[in-house]
C-alpha cells in the first residue's frame, strides 16, 4: 500500500511539471531558441560593426611609425574635408545594415508563422486520430457482431472479410494519424529547440477560442494604404539606396580631399634633437584611366535593374490586396460549410441517441464518428481563416501574431448584393 503511495505521489509530481505550452509562449521559445535567427543575429552584429569602423575611419587620425637604419619618424594625418564619396561609403554599409536587420524581421515572422501553423497541424493531427479511432471501434463492433450472425448461420463468409477488411482499413488509417501525430509533435519540439526525449503538453485554446468575423469582408482600401511596410518592397527600396551609394563612392575624379598631416623625426646620433614638419594638403584626382567611371556605371546599371523588380514586388503586391477579398469569402465559405455540416451531423448525433435509448436499429457509433469529422472540418476551416490573416499581416511587414491579440482591422461591413 506504502508504494503505491509512493508512484501515485511520483506520478503526481511529474504531470505537475509537465510543461503546457500554447501557440504564444511557443513562438516566445522558438524566438530564442531557432539556430537561424541567431545566424542573422550576428551578421547584423557584423555590419553595425563595420559601419561604426567606416564612420570612425573617415575623420580619425592615423599615426605611423617608420624606422631605418638612421634613425625613425612618427608619421601622423588627419582628413579635413572630403567631397562625397567617403560619406557614401559609410552610408553602402549602413544600408546594408537596415537591409540585414529587415531581412531578421521578416524571418522573425516567418518564425512566428510556422510555429503556429505547426500547432495547427498537431491539433488536427490528434482530431484525426480521434475520428479514426472511433471509426475504426464501429466497424470492429459490425465485424464482431457479422462473425456472430455467421456462427448462427445468419450471414456469409463474404459479408464477415467485407467488415473485416474495413476494420483493417481503418486500423491503418489510425496509425497513419498517429504517426503524423507524433511526427509533428517531434519537428515542433525540434522548431522550439526542446529535446525530442522530453514529455510536451501543448494546449490550443489560443486557435480554437478565435472568433471568426461574421458578414465581413476584406477592406483592400485599407491594405493599400499600409502595404508599404512589406518586407520585400522595402529591401528593394534600400537596394535602390544601396547601388546609387555605391555609384557615389566611385565619384573620385575631380573631387578634393583636404589632409593635415604632421611628421616628427629623430635621428640616432641625435636622441635629443627632434624635427617636425607639417602642413595641410587638398588632393584632387585627376586620372585614373576611367576605372572609376565604369565602376560607377555598374552600379547606377544595377540600380535601374532592381528599380525594375521593385515595380514588379509592388504590382505583386497590389495584386495580392485585390485577390484577399476572394480568398477571404472562400474560406468564409467553406467555414460556413464545416460548421453547418458540424450542426446537421450534432442533431444527427442526439436522434441516433433517442433512438438507441428507444432499442432501434441505428448505428450510434456511426454517428459519433460523424460528429467527431464535423468538428475536424470547422477546425480545420477556422485554421485555414488564422493563418490566411496571419500571413496578411506579414504581406504588410506586420506582427502576425497580432491576430490573437486585438481585433483584426482588415475588414469591412459586407454589402450583400441584390
Amino acid at each position: 500500500m506504502a508504494f503505491l503511495l509512493i508512484l501515485m505521489l511520483v506520478s503526481l509530481s511529474l504531470s505537475q511539471e509537465l510543461p503546457v505550452l500554447g501557440p504564444k509562449k511557443a513562438v516566445e521559445i522558438a524566438l530564442e531558441n531557432n539556430r537561424e535567427i541567431g545566424r542573422i543575429k550576428n551578421e547584423l552584429l557584423s555590419l553595425e560593426d563595420l559601419y561604426r569602423a567606416e564612420k570612425w575611419d573617415r575623420f580619425s587620425p592615423k599615426v605611423d611609425l617608420f624606422v631605418d637604419k638612421d634613425g625613425f619618424n612618427f608619421f601622423g594625418q588627419v582628413l579635413l574635408l572630403d567631397f562625397g564619396n567617403r560619406l557614401a561609403r559609410i552610408r553602402s554599409v549602413e544600408i546594408s545594415t537596415k537591409i540585414k536587420r529587415e531581412l531578421l524581421e521578416e524571418f522573425k515572422r516567418q518564425v512566428k508563422i510556422k510555429t503556429v501553423k505547426l500547432f495547427m497541424d498537431l491539433a488536427l493531427a490528434e482530431k484525426l486520430a480521434e475520428v479514426k479511432r472511433e471509426e475504426m471501434a464501429v466497424a470492429y463492433v459490425r465485424f464482431d457482431r457479422e462473425r456472430e450472425r455467421l456462427e448462427r448461420g445468419l450471414s456469409d463468409r463474404v459479408k464477415v472479410a467485407e467488415w473485416e477488411a474495413t476494420y483493417r482499413r481503418f486500423r491503418t488509417q489510425l496509425m497513419e494519424a498517429q504517426r503524423k501525430y507524433n511526427e509533428t509533435l517531434y519537428e515542433l519540439k525540434r522548431f522550439l529547440g526542446i529535446d525530442v526525449d522530453k514529455p510536451l503538453q501543448v494546449k490550443m485554446d489560443e486557435l480554437l477560442s478565435f472568433e471568426v468575423p461574421e458578414n465581413k469582408t476584406i477592406d483592400t482600401d485599407l491594405l493599400k494604404d499600409r502595404y508599404t511596410g512589406n518586407y520585400l518592397l522595402k529591401v528593394k527600396e534600400l537596394e535602390v539606396a544601396y547601388f546609387e551609394s555605391r555609384a557615389k563612392e566611385e565619384k573620385r575624379i575631380l573631387y578634393p580631399e583636404l589632409y593635415a598631416y604632421l611628421e616628427v623625426k629623430n635621428k640616432y646620433e641625435h636622441m635629443d634633437r627632434f624635427k617636425s614638419e607639417g602642413n595641410v594638403v587638398l588632393r584632387i584626382p585627376l586620372f585614373d584611366g576611367r576605372s572609376s567611371f565604369f565602376r560607377e556605371r555598374s552600379f547606377l546599371d544595377l540600380k535601374r535593374a532592381v528599380e525594375v523588380e521593385r515595380k514588379d514586388v509592388e504590382e505583386s503586391i497590389k495584386r495580392d490586396i485585390l485577390k484577399a477579398p476572394y480568398l477571404w469569402e472562400e474560406l468564409y465559405a467553406k467555414y460556413q460549410d464545416a460548421v453547418t455540416y458540424d450542426r446537421w451531423a450534432q442533431e444527427n448525433l442526439d436522434l441516433s441517441r433517442s433512438n438507441y435509448e428507444l432499442e432501434l436499429a441505428f448505428d450510434l457509433g456511426y454517428a459519433m464518428s460523424t460528429k467527431t469529422e464535423a468538428e475536424r472540418r470547422v477546425m480545420q476551416a477556422k485554421f485555414e481563416m488564422i493563418l490566411f490573416l496571419m500571413r496578411l499581416y506579414d504581406l504588410l511587414g506586420e506582427d502576425p501574431m497580432k491576430v490573437f491579440e486585438e481585433k483584426v482591422p482588415f475588414f469591412k461591413e459586407k454589402v450583400e448584393e441584390i
